[in-house]
């Protein structure tokens, strides 16, 4: 892909992660703001923003220079974009329970879950804290680093779905293509 090919697919790109990455966020973000107590520090809510701006970034070039995924009319490009849009209904309904008991039936409350846990488990085995959320001080003392590499970790799961989920729609999306072709081919 060439610069100017570039330039002219980044924006509209940047424009739609940025939409994408923050509603999918959205959940997550409540439930650390609730469950860890988040809220009560600066800086745990500022590496939360920050690591959702590096998806948004790491998103929108990734999707700008691989060259299938830059041409929107792509079948792979299509398979993400519905991927996306499902991924967006998901975090839609985990928002409406994110404040309630049910929480623990989301996948964002179960992701989250799991980055703790290996946040926890990196950050000990280097030598420090084996609870990094100090769940005493309620989320008060949450720092930058432990909540932007849980983010990431977390960001990196979703991710995946997201990609397992686009898997499954490249199917859907053939099966429609070929039914289009097949029913122009027909004559009548």
């Amino acid at each position: 892909m060439d610069a100017t090919t570039f330039r002219t697919v980044f924006p509209r790109q940047l424009r739609f992660w940025a939409f994408h990455c923050t509603l999918n966020a959205l959940p997550s973000f409540c439930i650390a703001l609730t469950i860890l107590k988040l809220w009560k520090s600066p800086s745990a809510v500022a590496a939360m923003l920050c690591a959702t701006a590096t998806f948004i970034v790491l998103y929108a070039t990734f999707t700008s220079l691989v060259e299938p995924l830059a041409d929107e009319n792509h079948v792979l490009a299509r398979s993400l974009k519905l991927g996306t849009k499902i991924r967006s209904w998901i975090s839609g309904l985990s928002l409406l329970v994110a404040f309630t008991p049910a929480v623990s039936i989301t996948p964002d409350f179960w992701c989250g879950l799991i980055s703790v846990s290996l946040t926890n488990a990196l950050f000990k085995s280097a030598g420090g804290s084996a609870d990094l959320y100090n769940a005493g001080a309620g989320g008060a003392n949450a720092g930058f680093s432990p909540v932007y590499v849980t983010t990431m970790l977390e960001g990196f799961i979703l991710s995946f779905i997201l990609l397992m989920i686009s898997f499954f729609t490249v199917m859907f999306v053939q099966t429609r293509d070929r039914k289009r072709v097949f029913e122009v081919a027909e004559p009548r």
